[in-house]
């Protein structure tokens, strides 16, 4: 989902040119329409925050990979720069859903022990879908045309990325699956309990992580 996502997502630059090139637009105008986008993402983030804790986060995600793959399909379609406007606030809106958030949801439900080792492996997923897809968008700007650039991208997240979650992500374990080892793997001489722990929800209330240092210094680096 995030190697989909982030690949698609900062491919930006590769459309730039040949996109204002052939309406005549200013690059400042088209990168106008990834600030708001930026903009709407993050107003919307904490939203997504909530969503996925409240309904399942598999369900939530899809549905983000769904919207933002068929905004990509339209960006194939533009004509009008409000087009362009509207089609990266409808896919800020998507990749926010299938935003980290959602991510953090789902690993913390499966792993305790080894959870920062399972968010940074899930996390390589965003540097790796960079690493690939910005270079075949490329290609496909050079060879065949930067709107079937677009519906590349959104084949990629609609027939490969959607399909795979659907068959393979799931939110978290079947009651009683992994009770007392969550990581699925036992140590010799342990006994410990660890139901509680798996439980994302278990935990700090939103409340109580506003009076920590720690939280207000991560939402100053992510708001700048």
């Amino acid at each position: 989902m995030l190697f989909g996502g982030a690949g698609s997502r900062f491919s930006f630059g590769v459309f730039l040119r040949p996109v204002t090139e052939e309406f005549e637009w200013s690059r400042a105008s088209m990168a106008g329409a990834l600030a708001v986008a930026g903009l709407a993402t993050g107003a919307l983030r904490p939203v997504a925050g909530m969503l996925v804790d409240r309904y399942d986060p598999k369900r939530v995600v899809a549905i983000g990979v769904l919207i933002g793959g068929l905004a990509l399909a339209g960006m194939s379609t533009v004509q009008q720069l409000w087009h362009l406007y509207a089609l990266f606030v409808i896919m800020g809106i998507g990749f926010t859903l299938a935003s980290p958030a959602a991510t953090a949801k789902i690993v913390g439900a499966w792993f305790t022990r080894r959870r920062a080792l399972a968010m940074s492996i899930a996390g390589t997923g965003s540097a790796a879908g960079e690493t690939a897809l910005v270079p075949v968008a490329a290609l496909a700007v050079v060879f065949i045309g930067w709107r079937e650039g677009y519906l590349i991208l959104a084949g990629v997240l609609v027939f490969f990325t959607l399909p795979l979650m659907l068959l393979f992500l799931k939110s978290r374990p079947d009651p009683g699956q992994h009770a007392d080892d969550p990581d699925g793997f036992a140590e010799p001489g342990k006994s410990e309990n660890y139901e509680s722990s798996s439980d994302p929800n278990v935990g700090m209330s939103f409340g109580q992580a506003c009076r920590t240092g720690l939280f207000w210094r991560l939402t100053l680096g992510f708001f700048i």
